[in-house]
């Protein structure tokens, strides 16, 4: 007579999988009365397309874990059950040891419909042998610092400096932001009614991106999969963005020793706030209070210090975030910190319904600019032109 919750996840590496089942069979054991099955889905950011089928077929996870980016459009669906009455309910849960932001970013319409399972942010990887043979002492700070460094780390054929996220996917776009932030640029006007991204700052921010190709300091990443390592790992990039998630990978790594340094800044530090929320389907009573119990599992700060020290996310409470054990371990480890002290420059992508359909039309003109078939200016004004008619929507 267990009430079973299907709990659908992303998660691919395989050391992060291997946690996060450890810790559903420490809750399953826990609560007699609840049993969390968990199915992997593959790839977060293809998800969309099952999802959608899903919904539209009325078999749609208990419980999902994913981007709070995407939660929008199926709450104004209708398909999400907003958590406010299980916090405003539950006397032992402090809704206040949550960071503001990480609420934000689960919120629409004035209520809460995705808690937040883990936290994350975009820096660099750098390659620390490959900064000593080019005599760089320090990682840059700033877009010139950076574009000097990634042209003495480029030679020959095949060794470049940087690696440039390509293809029309959330990737491209969580990374593209970034530098749009820090050229003092928005994705939106302040009433989130009208693009804001094909102003000087954007047109700055891929400028940026391109003129690192035509000098031969960059390449491309493979196609819809800049957060993959493989090229790295290799040595054949000196430099990649990407999160504190691959940690545990790179800390095992013989070939190569590792480094992790903050975005580059330009009129301001930014960095995109990452990590996955916990999104609750309408099912029963019965099943959400014991997705609820699960959410709050994961809100607390045991399973966040662990959580965070395995795995290289960051916490999502302030109390994990400030812990001893916590404390302890970024002393021991200068990569994570890098991370941790980014968070305060982290800014979050809008919450709407449109935002995936933003993103994918985004994606598809900052791919097309990098290929060079429009200058930036163009590009983006045909995304914004774009993007302006799904925002009337």
């Amino acid at each position: 007579g267990r009430v079973v919750v299907t709990f659908w996840h992303g998660m691919e590496s395989g050391i992060n999988n291997k946690i996060l089942q450890a810790k559903i069979d420490e809750f399953n054991h826990r609560h007699g009365g609840i049993f969390i099955d968990a199915q992997v889905y593959g790839a977060a950011d293809q998800l969309g397309p099952k999802l959608d089928a899903a919904v539209a077929g009325k078999t749609p996870p208990d419980l999902l874990w994913w981007a709070p980016a995407f939660f929008p459009k199926y709450a104004e669906a209708g398909a999400l059950k907003s958590v406010d009455e299980f916090i405003a309910g539950d006397a032992g849960f402090k809704r206040d040891d949550v960071y503001d932001f990480l609420w934000e970013m689960g919120s629409f319409d004035g209520h809460v419909y995705a808690t937040p399972f883990s936290a994350n942010n975009l820096g660099l990887y750098y390659n620390k042998r490959m900064f000593a043979e080019a005599g760089i002492n320090e990682p840059p700070a700033t877009w010139e610092g950076f574009r000097e460094a990634a042209l003495m780390l480029s030679h020959g054929e095949r060794v470049r400096g940087f690696q440039i996220p390509i293809g029309s996917s959330e990737w491209t776009v969580w990374t593209w932001q970034c530098f749009l932030w820090q050229a003092g640029g928005e994705i939106l006007t302040p009433d989130k009614t009208a693009a804001a991204f094909n102003s000087p700052a954007g047109v700055a921010a891929l400028d940026f991106w391109k003129s690192l190709l035509v000098e031969n300091a960059a390449v491309f990443s493979e196609t819809d999969a800049g957060y993959k390592t493989d090229d790295f790992l290799a040595s054949r990039v000196a430099m990649t963005i990407n999160g504190p998630w691959n940690y545990p990978l790179l800390k095992e790594q013989t070939a190569i020793e590792a480094g992790a340094f903050a975005l580059p800044r330009q009129d301001r530090a930014a960095t995109n706030i990452g990590g996955e929320s916990l999104f609750l389907f309408k099912s029963t009573p019965e099943k959400e209070q014991a997705a609820w119990e699960f959410m709050k599992f994961v809100m607390s700060s045991d399973f966040q210090i662990d959580w965070a020290i395995n795995t290289g996310y960051l916490p999502v409470s302030k109390s994990a975030a400030n812990s001893a054990r916590y404390e302890e371990f970024l002393q021991a480890n200068p990569f994570m910190k890098v991370y941790n002290e980014q968070m305060p420059d982290g800014r979050t992508r809008p919450s709407i319904p449109q935002y995936p359909a933003l993103s994918a039309t985004l994606g598809k003109y900052l791919e097309a600019a990098l290929y060079n078939k429009y200058s930036s200016q163009e590009a983006l004004d045909r995304a914004a032109q774009e993007v302006n008619v799904l925002l009337k929507k």
